[in-house]
């Protein structure tokens, strides 16, 4: 059974619609500016991606609006907006429409908020909702309410992977014949000062050019020194073939394989050969029914972080082989930067646009990349058939799609 995306709903800070998205990854420009959110001046990073102008009020019911946190309100405007992508004014078949999204810290960001006016004014000045709003499957839940979805309902912590393998285990459910339709992708909204901070700890984001903030974010690039944390949410509606076509829907695309792993070696760095990240890759190739020489592009992790980048390189050599040097790797992070457990959702949508726009993006800010990777800094005219997406996160979680272009 062929699982095919006919909507796609993106909040992020390159873009906030489908075209701008698009319009923004393929011209380069980054878009990771100094922290706004809340001053950044005691931390080692000071740079992040933020959505510019989202005012969850102007989007939804105010009394809605009020009642969520930014984290499931950005799901939730994306939930509408995939489906309205998808030529739908409400959900058919509720009984069998389902929701997967993934989001690697949930409602941390208010959990932050209220313990600091709790520390000042007591329980009294905490929001009564907190308790049902900072759970990793709050946005989920919110999004399958708020649509009126009655399927299974996945809410999925996998730290940096978390989108890919929302999207992954909701195709397993529809092959399963579990749903019919879902509601699938990943939301991170992070951009809180202990919560970025916990990131800067570790000393894992880049501190390099916090007076450079567009080159901040650099993956595979000689120069890079960490990733940089960004909020976005994105969610594709995911329909069977059959339903697609019809209904006379747009297909974007199919998602044509899923493979998982894990490193089993360390919380916060990666296995360094990349055997574990390798075998996600292969497996997600198996379950398409694509052999690695029938690749024609891949969509790198990249998060910039030096680790990470070295060891996603050694995965695509064990993959590739010989081979690596002449497929097209992209890594998008330098424009949008890295939204944690969103950041494979986001490059998911991306990957489908180059697909239906025959072009490779650019890599921005890999100007002088690790060999054999062949990521550019222009964009390139190429009809692509399929792209293989990767994605890493802490904890040795790794997960992969493989993803084939539309009719």
């Amino acid at each position: 059974m062929k699982i095919v995306v006919t909507g796609m709903g993106v909040l992020s800070p390159s873009g906030c619609d489908v075209e701008s998205l698009w319009s923004n990854v393929a011209s380069g420009r980054s878009f990771i500016r100094r922290v706004s959110r809340f001053d950044p001046s005691q931390f080692r990073s000071q740079v992040a991606g933020e959505i510019d102008g989202f005012d969850a009020e102007s989007r939804l019911d105010r009394k809605l609006a009020r009642r969520l946190d930014r984290f499931s309100s950005l799901a939730v405007v994306a939930a509408e907006d995939a489906l309205r992508d998808a030529g739908l004014d409400k959900a058919p078949d509720p009984a069998t429409f389902g929701v997967s999204i993934g989001s690697a810290l949930g409602g941390a960001a208010l959990a932050e908020e209220q313990h600091q006016l709790y520390l000042k004014g007591g329980i009294s000045a905490v929001r009564p909702v907190l308790a049902i709003s900072v759970f990793g499957a709050a946005a989920a839940c919110n999004v399958a309410q708020h649509c009126g979805l009655h399927g299974p309902v996945l809410g999925n912590t996998n730290s940096c992977a978390s989108g890919a393998t929302a999207i992954g285990e909701a195709c397993f459910l529809m092959r399963d014949g579990r749903a019919r339709r879902m509601l699938a992708g990943g939301v991170e909204a992070p951009l809180a000062p202990l919560t970025f901070g916990a990131f800067d700890l570790l000393r894992a984001m880049s501190a390099k050019f916090n007076e450079q903030p567009e080159r901040a974010s650099r993956p595979f690039d000689r120069t890079r020194d960490g990733f940089v944390m960004a909020e976005t949410a994105v969610v594709f509606m995911l329909e069977r073939e059959k339903d697609a076509v019809l209904r006379g829907a747009r297909i974007y695309g199919t998602i044509a394989g899923f493979g998982m792993s894990n490193d089993a070696f360390h919380m916060s760095a990666p296995r360094e050969d990349g055997s574990d990240s390798a075998r996600s890759l292969s497996a997600a190739l198996d379950d398409a029914g694509l052999t690695p020489d029938e690749v024609e592009c891949v969509s790198a992790h990249g998060s910039g972080t030096l680790p990470g980048d070295a060891a996603e390189a050694n995965a695509l050599r064990t993959v590739f082989g010989a081979r690596l040097k002449d497929v097209p790797v992209v890594a998008t992070k330098g424009c949008h930067g890295h939204a944690l457990g969103a950041t494979g959702a986001l490059e998911v949508a991306i990957a489908f646009l180059a697909m239906e726009r025959g072009e490779v993006p650019p890599s921005a800010n890999s100007d002088d990349p690790e060999p054999e990777i062949a990521t550019a800094t222009a964009p390139r005219r190429r009809r692509i058939e399929n792209v293989l997406k990767n994605t890493a996160g802490f904890g040795g979680l790794n997960a992969a799609l493989v993803l084939e272009r539309g009719g």
